[in-house]
């Protein structure tokens, strides 16, 4: 049986995405399969993929409520726009398609399974197409893939996938949302604490929201520990953010931590006894792994606003759209330590630690079956 080499198209629209990639790629070097990354803009320029990751990242720290009026009306209209873009990097990626021998592509990213349903149809490509989900909802443009599979991120979601993607309740599997496995894994928090140089003892909670640093942290940062235990510590994540980074520095202190980009989120968060941070889908499964207690905070309207509503609603965490009523909400958990107990059961059966490892058997089989 000749070795498998699978393509995993994401796109660089913030680190979600990518992230899902990784934890996919992980889990099919587990199984000795060959794997590569590619950004899906690219296939049209990387000048577009550039402009696109930047005018992304603008528009969402920026221009939360635009974000949101755009994400709505796509929500309500065939994205057609959208897909017309995404067609432009058809020829480039079929001509990847021919020149390497993939058995399977696997998209991460709307963006990436329009392009690939482009390739299929404009080229009568059938090579084995599958799109993963990565926020708990049905996102504008899934309606316009055409998948051998669908992996999503509950089954309490099907219906929705159903209705608003048109797609066969047989082609869809609800295993969760991927990540990496060092999220899969118990790290003591002691010694968790230790490696990153925070306190041993007292409650520390995360704050961050997401990669790019979204959201008005600046103020919320310097308030929260005025509603924490006298010996607390705030660990503020600015991500990519080096301007929010900047303005937080100063205000460093034993009970507010600082800190910038970094790779160790899994350690941070087997440090933390609460994490609070914008509903995003990758952030969420991650904390959900860790079996992490959750605030939300609104950040950014349109699917992460759907995140907020389907989570909180199965009791996987809390949240607001104000940051005086996180403060207060985070506060009375600490008072009352049931609520983050109950919080935790709710983790333990709600998603699956191997979402990555079901949908990487499931794609194989599938293929071997051919």
């Amino acid at each position: 049986m000749k070795p498998m080499k699978i393509l995993i198209l994401s796109a660089n629209t913030g680190s979600g995405h990518n992230s899902t990639a990784r934890a996919i790629g992980e889990q099919l070097t587990k199984m000795n399969i060959e794997y590569e990354i590619a950004d899906t803009l690219s296939f049209i320029s990387e000048r577009v993929s550039d402009f696109i990751s930047w005018g992304h990242s603008y528009v969402y720290r920026k221009l939360p409520k635009l974000f949101g009026i755009g994400y709505c009306f796509e929500e309500k209209h065939p994205p057609r726009f959208l897909y017309k873009q995404c067609a432009r990097g058809a020829e480039a990626l079929h001509a990847k398609l021919e020149a390497e021998p993939f058995d399977a592509v696997i998209c991460v990213h709307v963006f990436s399974g329009m392009m690939m349903t482009e390739v299929r149809n404009r080229y009568q490509n059938r090579i084995p197409l599958y799109f993963v989900s990565t926020d708990y909802t049905c996102s504008p443009g899934v309606s316009e893939i055409s998948a051998d599979g669908y992996f999503i991120p509950h089954r309490m979601l099907l219906g929705e996938f159903v209705r608003n993607g048109a797609i066969a309740a047989d082609k869809l599997f609800a295993t969760g949302i991927p990540v990496a496995s060092s999220f899969c894994e118990t790290e003591d928090q002691g010694e968790a604490r230790r490696v990153l140089g925070l306190p041993e003892e007292g409650k520390i909670v995360l704050l961050s929201c997401g990669s790019m640093g979204a959201g008005k942290l600046e103020k919320s940062a310097r308030m929260l520990p005025r509603y924490l235990p006298e010996d607390a510590t705030l660990v503020v994540l600015c991500g990519l953010n080096e301007k929010l980074y900047e303005q937080l520095k100063p205000y460093e202190n034993e009970h507010l931590r600082i800190i910038g980009f970094t790779e160790q989120i899994s350690t941070y968060m087997s440090t933390a006894d609460l994490y609070i941070t914008k509903p995003g889908g990758l952030t969420t499964s991650e904390a959900i792994a860790k079996r992490l207690p959750m605030i939300f905070i609104n950040a950014v309207p349109g699917c992460e606003l759907r995140n907020f509503e389907f989570l909180i609603s199965n009791g996987v965490a809390g949240g607001a759209k104000k940051w005086k009523q996180v403060a207060l909400m985070m506060q009375k958990s600490f008072r009352d330590p049931t609520i983050f107990a109950q919080q935790v059961e709710v983790m333990k059966s709600f998603v699956t630690h191997n979402a990555a490892e079901q949908i990487c058997r499931h794609i194989v089989s599938d293929l071997r079956k051919q």
